[in-house]
């Protein structure tokens, strides 16, 4: 398959930019990528064959541009818009709905998702299934349930994505049971959750010996941990502990962003999971999430001066307001001033850093999957390309979706 008449970024490319290049795809890998337009070579234009036709097929992209496939860092297939509530009865009831839920993530433009913890661990089933080639969806990494102290109902439908633990040794042994389960990573909650009617934010509400314990057996299984951390106290005992990823980062002070880049502990903010829509619920909810969203996008702006390594996640699902609006892109670039080209980066090859995949995915280059995604506009130049879906997504050589 050759992609032509490409728009193509320097920064996304290795140093290739173009307005109309193209980029060959054979056996799900790139093998080519230029700056010129593809010209079919006469012998095959004179005498070719309809299978012949096919293997060549040449799809104008009329001077779009072309981008690697988006990855979100922090999402959840299961538990976001109560996906898999009505499900707990049945198994394979679970597993169906949270299949059908992760290939929605395609249309927006993301082949590449990290699930930070999921109703009886079913992602780490769906990842397989991607694995194997049953279903059409984003490839996932994925942390089975996520690691908790006694906090609030243990009853209720969302714990059914947490593992339990309440001290060192139970944290211990509830990491190692995650990653015997087939987890790639081992999630905590350091600090109450906002989402939780009873949860503190600022609270931390795992000792700092809790996440030193997480954090060496993941290490010795050659994995790591990333800590849900709201409070700053939190995101502070994480990043001596060793955590990998700080997710949300939301309360973070300036002393801690200091610490966090001495540290080189990778941020993940998630401004669109703090995004309130009207419902009866608006005035509670921007109570709670207002204040945070707006220190979280000062830090987060404060942190992107620095020069931090910022990652990109959401806590949205597929197919709510947030995702098929692009807000995550939006409060980057409009609340935290960050430019267009870096966001790009963000949710591309600085995602693919963080996650260990860059040998794989977040660029266009020679010898990497072809996940790609062609988008209408000039998104290094003006973000709000991104805030619908785009024209063309491919799966490892595949067109999953087609306007």
């Amino acid at each position: 398959m050759i992609l032509n008449h490409v728009r193509l970024v320097r920064e996304l490319t290795s140093g290739i930019e173009t307005e109309s290049g193209f980029v060959r795809v054979q056996k799900g890998k790139i093998t080519e990528v230029s700056d010129r337009p593809y010209c079919l070579p006469d012998k095959i234009r004179e005498n070719t064959s309809a299978e012949k036709e096919e293997d060549f097929r040449v799809i104008d992209c009329k001077g779009k541009t072309l981008l690697p496939g988006l990855i979100d860092l922090h999402t959840h297939i299961t538990v976001l818009n109560q996906v898999g509530f009505d499900c707990l009865h049945s198994d394979m009831a679970l597993l169906t709905a949270a299949a059908e839920h992760t290939s929605r993530y395609l249309d927006m433009g993301f082949t590449t998702i990290r699930d930070c913890g999921s109703i009886h661990r079913v992602a780490n089933e769906v990842k397989h299934m991607v694995q194997r080639g049953l279903i059409q969806a984003p490839d996932l990494i994925t942390c089975g349930r996520a690691i908790m102290p006694t906090e609030g109902n243990v009853n209720h439908v969302m714990a059914q994505h947490v593992h339990f633990a309440d001290t060192s040794e139970e944290v211990r042994k509830a990491a190692r049971e995650e990653i015997a389960e087939g987890a790639d990573f081992v999630k905590i909650f350091a600090s109450g959750a906002a989402a939780i009617s009873t949860g503190v934010p600022k609270q931390s509400i795992m000792f700092p010996e809790e996440i030193r314990s997480a954090v060496e057996t993941a290490e010795r299984k050659g994995c790591y941990v990333a800590a849900h951390c709201h409070g700053d106290d939190a995101i502070r005992t994480s990043i001596l502990a060793g955590v990998k990823t700080i997710e949300h980062a939301t309360l973070i002070s300036d002393e801690t962003l200091e610490l966090a880049a001495e540290k080189k502990s990778w941020l993940i903010p998630t401004l669109a999971v703090m995004y309130v829509s009207d419902g009866p619920r608006k005035t509670y909810w921007e109570s709670r999430l207002g204040p945070m969203l707006r220190h979280c996008t000062e830090k987060m702006a404060k942190a992107y001066e620095m020069g931090m390594y910022l990652g990109f996640g959401t806590d949205c699902a597929a197919g709510d307001f947030c995702y098929d609006n692009g807000i995550e892109f939006q409060f980057r670039k409009e609340k935290c001033g960050m430019k267009d080209l870096d966001i790009l980066l963000q949710c591309t090859r600085n995602n693919a850093v963080i996650a260990g995949i860059d040998d794989r995915v977040g660029m266009i280059r020679k010898g990497m999957e072809a996940d790609l995604i062609l988008v209408d506009g000039k998104p290094d130049q003006d973000i709000s390309a991104m805030y619908h879906r785009p024209d063309l997504v491919v799966k490892r050589g595949h067109i999953v979706r087609e306007v």
